[in-house]
């Protein structure tokens, strides 16, 4: 597996060659975009940057808000290489967070309820959710003290970094990718963007969870029920941030290994730098299988739970969340470990 926080080239390098499709690898691709059984592991680098565009283009995009198709050509090569090499957090996270909230705004029909600017808006967000992810969590990043922690004042340091990379991307001198919007238009994709993105800071679960819970009490008035659509664009890209849980389980165990891969390098560096250990991320104490039961039982379970409420043409897709609970009581990490191997 990689090791943490290795940059590919620089951007500027990324924008010269488009490159050639494997068609076999698109056909399979292509069938299923719009679907949880995805697998973005099942293919290579060049494949997901082909995925990318398809995506943008099955929704009607770029020529719906008027961007050249090469614009957003270099657009996506570009993020490509803004991620950073992480077992986790690098360009295969990316493209599934993308793909996957592709996948849950068709299952909600919200692609036929926002605008354009907004729909163009929130597939762009999961594409940029995580750029130059370092590896390393929020609080990692204050207690050490990081340029980035001081940059951003302590406060969603990781999300606040990806929101100006990605409009640091998107106003490029060689990319412009939003030249031809009206000022209006870029305000409500740039407030649309940052809310997005802003929304994938876990440590605002609660919120979002104690709205949810108003909205799907039986007591609030049915007036108050509506979901706005910034917040339905912040639900759905939660929850593609979060949806390892909800497909497949051959597919939920590599990523259960890699996210895991990636805690454990950085509670290496809290050893190696005498700061405290977070605990989920000892390897010597931490179980990969109890991270995941923890997680869907106590976190992201009763989460789903609210939005299958409050949005229903989504509870039927999270069915898999259950199964897999129920599949990883058979497993320690022994068997995780045996299964898998070096093949994830």
């Amino acid at each position: 597996m990689p090791e943490m926080g290795q940059a590919q080239p620089g951007a500027a390098s990324a924008i010269a060659v488009w490159p050639k499709r494997d068609q076999d690898a698109f056909e399979r691709g292509q069938q299923e975009l719009d679907s949880f059984s995805c697998d973005a592991l099942s293919y290579t680098s060049d494949d997901l940057v082909h995925l990318t565009l398809e995506i943008f283009i099955a929704l009607g995009f770029p020529n719906k808000v008027n961007i050249s198709v090469m614009k957003l050509k270099k657009f996506i090569l570009c993020v490509r290489t803004c991620m950073f090499d992480n077992p986790y957090h690098n360009w295969f996270h990316a493209f599934d967070v993308t793909q996957t909230t592709y996948c849950l705004a068709i299952k909600s029909g919200m692609h036929q309820t926002l605008s354009d600017v907004e729909l163009f808006a929130l597939i762009v967000s999961a594409l940029c959710h995580d750029l130059e992810h370092p590896g390393v969590n929020n609080p990692f990043l204050v207690a050490s003290r990081s340029d980035l922690a001081t940059l951003y004042n302590d406060r969603s340091v990781l999300e606040n970094h990806h929101c100006c990379r990605a409009f640091q991307l998107i106003l490029h001198s060689e990319i412009q990718l939003l030249s031809e919007f009206s000022g209006q238009d870029y305000t409500l994709f740039r407030t649309a963007v940052l809310s997005n993105i802003l929304a994938t800071d876990m440590a605002r679960h609660g919120d979002y969870t104690t709205k949810l819970k108003r909205l799907t009490e039986a007591s609030t008035p049915l007036e108050d029920r509506q979901i706005d659509s910034q917040f339905a664009m912040e639900v759905i890209i939660k929850c593609a941030d979060t949806s390892n849980v909800l497909k497949p389980f051959a597919i939920a165990k590599k990523w259960a290994m890699r996210v895991t891969d990636e805690f454990f390098l950085q509670g290496d560096k809290e050893r190696a730098n005498s700061m405290p250990l977070t605990p989920m991320c000892d390897r010597t104490s931490q179980g990969r299988v109890a991270l995941q039961k923890g997680f869907v039982d106590f976190v992201i379970g009763p989460f789903y739970k609210l939005v299958g409420d409050a949005m229903p043409g989504l509870k039927e897709g999270f069915f898999l969340l259950w199964q897999n609970r129920e599949a990883w009581n058979q497993y320690d990490d022994q068997r995780l470990l045996e299964e898998l191997g070096d093949d994830y």
